[in-house]
């Protein structure tokens, strides 16, 4: 595997971004194990901070996850399955680690998720691990597109987004708080936290890997070029990020952030959220 292209960018300061540093996005891939991934910290709403000398709980425990990933690697003969059974005890095991309290007495809302997508090539096969609404494209040389990850959520979180930013600042703050208090346990949903069992909800996919196969894994802040913003469709983009590289593609992304006063009519929760896109090659 090949690492063509890459880009993770925070919220622009300039449509709305009220965060500094980092973001809370991060990547992490080797090119001779052939495996890359995205991780996508989902932002603070909890009452507490378990992570306080960091940038935010969210990037704290993005990082513990790429860490995890590049420190424990999978192995040869691994299956996706076994290792991210293995990948959420080893994260969660670092985040307790860290936290300021136990992770057993803080609050639901509290607890750091994240979105993610892992691809791998091995054996002729892309082997693809997700949760939440990270995505991973793979386009063939003969152009077939295959996606990666649950890119149908986009339109539900387009249906509540619309909801949730008619509400009032408080009102909207409560909601989300009470959401991600439901994360990883029954009647609620599934995402990457500190609860392993959490790798029995990952989405597993797999397709025929082929020579100069090139597969774009991105957070749903870049991907928003696809939905809502339906710039492009999957081949698409795929074919605009081959012709102009990531770069220019956040450039046009950023240009359609510029007005808080879009995000209930379009439906997204932030009007600029955290980007982060990574291109690599088989």
């Amino acid at each position: 595997m090949k690492l063509i292209d890459s880009i993770c960018a925070p919220v622009s300061a300039l449509a709305g971004g009220l965060k500094t540093g980092a973001g809370d996005d991060r990547f992490a891939f080797d090119e001779a194990a052939g495996w890359a991934a995205v991780i996508d910290g989902a932002t603070d709403v909890g009452p507490v901070r378990l992570f306080p000398k960091a940038e935010s709980d969210a990037a704290h425990y993005a990082e513990l996850f790429a860490a995890a990933l590049v420190v424990h690697p999978p192995g040869a003969v691994e299956t996706p399955q076994s290792y991210f059974s293995r990948i959420t005890v080893a994260v969660r095991d670092a985040a307790a680690r860290d936290a300021r309290v136990s992770l057993a007495d803080a609050p639901a809302s509290a607890l750091p998720t994240a979105a993610a997508v892992w691809i791998r090539a091995r054996d002729g096969q892309v082997e693809g691990a997700s949760l939440g609404d990270a995505v991973a494209i793979v386009r063939n040389p003969d152009g077939a597109i295959a996606v990666f990850g649950d890119a149908g959520k986009s339109a539900d979180e387009q249906v509540r987004a619309r909801k949730v930013m008619a509400m009032t600042p408080a009102d909207r703050k409560q909601w989300l708080a009470d959401a991600r208090a439901t994360h990883n346990r029954a009647g609620g949903y599934w995402i990457f936290g500190v609860q392993p069992e959490a790798a029995a909800h990952v989405r597993y996919q797999s397709i025929p890997a082929v020579p100069g196969a090139r597969i774009l894994l991105m957070t749903d802040g870049f991907y928003r070029l696809v939905s809502p913003y339906a710039v492009y469709d999957d081949a698409g983009l795929m074919a605009a990020v081959a012709a102009r590289g990531v770069g220019l593609l956040f450039n046009e992304l950023r240009k359609l952030e510029g007005d808080p006063g879009d995000d209930a009519r379009i439906g997204r929760f932030k009007t600029s959220d955290d980007a982060t896109a990574l291109l690599v090659e088989i």
